[in-house]
C-alpha cells in the first residue's frame, strides 16, 4: 500500500501536467520527514521508505494532525518542503535547531513550531504570557519541532520571490483548487492553519467544505482582549472533527511576535472550552 507522500507524488505528477507546470520551479509539499531517522541528500527519494513509513506513523496515530497551509516558497526553484529538516546542509541544521541563517532571521519556522507545541500541549501549558512561554518551553519546542508529525501545504506550487500578492494566491486557489482539495483529501488533517488570511479560509470553508452540515459548524469568532487588530477566528466542524483556523503569515516582518502565536492558540483554548472532546487524547 503507497503511503501518502507516495500518492501525493503522483498527484504532483499529474498537478505538473495539467496545468503545465516545469518540473524546475514546481514545489512538492506533504508530511514534513524528520531529523530521528537520519540525513539524506536533496536528489534522494524518500517516499515509500521507512523513513517516510515511521512518519506515516506518527501523523496517523497523533491527535493532532496539523497541516500549514502556506502561500509559496520563496525560493525561485524546485523544492520539495517535506525535505527541509533531514538535508545534509547547514540549512537544513538551522532548521532543525530553528535558530541560525535565514530561519533565525525570518522567524518563519520558530513561529510554526511555537504554534505546533502550543496546540498540541494546550491542556498541559502553564505561563504567564508569550515571553514565558518562548523561554519557559524553549527546549522543548525544539525538541517536539524535530519529533511531532505535521504537513506543510503549499498554496501555490510554483516557485515564488520573497513576496506574493493575495491575487497571485487567490488565483491559485482558482485554478489549483480542485487538486488542492486533493491533496488535503489524501492527508486528512483535524486542524488547517491558514497563513493567508482571508483567502485561504474563504476557500477552506466556502469552496473544500462547502458540502458540510454550515449549521452544525461552531463559530469562535472574536476580538483579541486589549488588542483589536487581532482578530481571531476559527471554525469547528463538528461532525467531521475539523478545526479550520486564521493565522498571520508566520513571518516576524511587520507584525508584534506574540500576536501571530495567540491568533491561532488564543481560539484553540476557546474550543477546548466548548468541545473538550476534540481534545480527549490530547
Amino acid at each position: 500500500m503507497e503511503t501518502i507522500n507516495q500518492q501525493l507524488n503522483a498527484l504532483f505528477e499529474k498537478w505538473k501536467e495539467e496545468r503545465h507546470y516545469s518540473d524546475d520551479v514546481f514545489v512538492s509539499d506533504g508530511l514534513v520527514y524528520k531529523k530521528a531517522y537520519r540525513k539524506i541528500k536533496w536528489e534522494e527519494e524518500i517516499a515509500g521508505s521507512e523513513e517516510d513509513m515511521a512518519v506515516e506513523e506518527l501523523w496517523n496515530t497523533s491527535p493532532l494532525r496539523i497541516a500549514f497551509l502556506l502561500k509559496d516558497t520563496n525560493d525561485s526553484g524546485k523544492d520539495d518542503v517535506r525535505k527541509w529538516m533531514v538535508l545534509d546542509t547547514p540549512e537544513s541544521e538551522q532548521s532543525r535547531n530553528l535558530a541560525g541563517g535565514r530561519v533565525g532571521k525570518t522567524g518563519f519556522l520558530p513561529n510554526i513550531a511555537r504554534i505546533l507545541y502550543g496546540l498540541r500541549y494546550i491542556k498541559q501549558l502553564k505561563y504567564a504570557d508569550f515571553e514565558d512561554f518562548k523561554s519557559r518551553y524553549k527546549n522543548q519546542i525544539v525538541d517536539a519541532w524535530n519529533e511531532l508529525p505535521f504537513a506543510f501545504v503549499e498554496t501555490k506550487k510554483v516557485a515564488g520571490e520573497k513576496k506574493v500578492d493575495v491575487k497571485v494566491i487567490k488565483k491559485f486557489l482558482e485554478t489549483d483548487g480542485d487538486l488542492l482539495k486533493q491533496e488535503l483529501d489524501y492527508l486528512q488533517p483535524n486542524v488547517i492553519v491558514c497563513s493567508c488570511d482571508d483567502a485561504q479560509f474563504e476557500f477552506i470553508t466556502r469552496n473544500y467544505l462547502a458540502d458540510e452540515y454550515i449549521e452544525e459548524c461552531d463559530k469562535i469568532e472574536y476580538a483579541y482582549d486589549d488588542a483589536e487588530f487581532v482578530d481571531c477566528c476559527l471554525w469547528y466542524y463538528k461532525r467531521r472533527n475539523l478545526a479550520v483556523v486564521k493565522s498571520y503569515h508566520p513571518t516576524n516582518r511587520g507584525k508584534i511576535q506574540w500576536t501571530i502565536f495567540e491568533r491561532v492558540v488564543s481560539p484553540f483554548r476557546k474550543l477546548l472550552e466548548k468541545h473538550p472532546e476534540f481534545f480527549e487524547n490530547f
